[in-house]
């Protein structure tokens, strides 16, 4: 983290000097006309506007879906009545506390539903428990199945298979009272096989409806501990069903 200014002072200057000590992990792919997402979205269009050689100056379009890259899910994304993403509170998801479940070595298939049971190892493994106000992090090691891991797959594949969350899990993370869930897939919950959708509980029911946000498209979530503040803000689009966001993890 950048140096402490030494002019600061109060809740500023302790908020600095903690933040001093902390390491930033990014969590966030970068965006291109490669970036994989849900396979029902189309890639983003980044278009120069003027360059340097011809105005003299650098400016791009970009068009893309609201779902892109790292992005938070707002409650209109599967509700008419659910806030917008600029409806969304600013520090909604500002320095709060997460816990990541690391279930890479379970070796979850595209198709799969994630159970409670093994959240419960998960927490035992790394010592933690849910708390209130938390982000729950799913990470399943998914990032491996980007264009640029090591498994080798081709663009397309990471948007159309995932494992999602079962039923129970889905209910244990909405009663533990999380702001958040968080993931390293395409769609957190819902699980899909080359496309055939299973699950999509915490969408539709667990999550969403009460204002649980869902945060999906993370990588690099291996290098991260297992608990730390999250960090993210999404751009406030009116009528948004999400955004993309950059992502980081802040920890000792």
């Amino acid at each position: 983290m950048p140096s402490v200014r030494t002019e600061a002072t109060g809740a500023v200057a302790a908020v600095l000097g903690a933040l001093a000590d902390l390491t930033v992990y990014d969590v966030s792919p970068a965006i291109d006309s490669e970036t994989p997402l849900w396979f029902m979205h189309e890639s983003p269009v980044i278009a120069p506007i003027t360059t340097h050689d011809k105005e003299g100056v650098a400016a791009n379009q970009v068009t893309m879906s609201e779902h892109t890259g790292s992005h938070v899910d707002a409650p209109f994304h599967f509700s008419a009545t659910g806030s917008t993403i600029a409806q969304v509170p600013v520090d909604a998801l500002l320095l709060r506390p997460y816990c990541k479940y690391d279930l890479a070595a379970d070796d979850h298939q595209p198709g799969d539903l994630i159970g409670l049971e093994h959240l419960k190892a998960a927490e035992a493994r790394a010592g933690f428990a849910l708390q209130p106000g938390d982000v729950a992090i799913i990470e399943t090691g998914w990032d491996r199945n980007r264009p640029d891991g090591s498994a080798g797959r081709e663009p397309g594949w990471w948007g159309r298979n995932e494992p999602g969350l079962s039923v129970e899990a889905c209910d244990y993370l909405a009663e533990a009272g999380v702001c958040a869930v968080a993931c390293d897939t395409a769609a957190c919950d819902i699980a899909v096989n080359d496309g055939e959708i299973s699950g999509a509980h915490g969408h539709v029911h667990a999550f969403l409806p009460h204002n649980i946000l869902i945060v999906e498209g993370l990588t690099g979530l291996k290098a991260a501990p297992a608990t730390g503040l999250f960090l993210a803000l999404p751009l406030k689009i009116v009528g948004g069903s999400g955004s993309p966001a950059q992502v980081v993890l802040l920890a000792d």
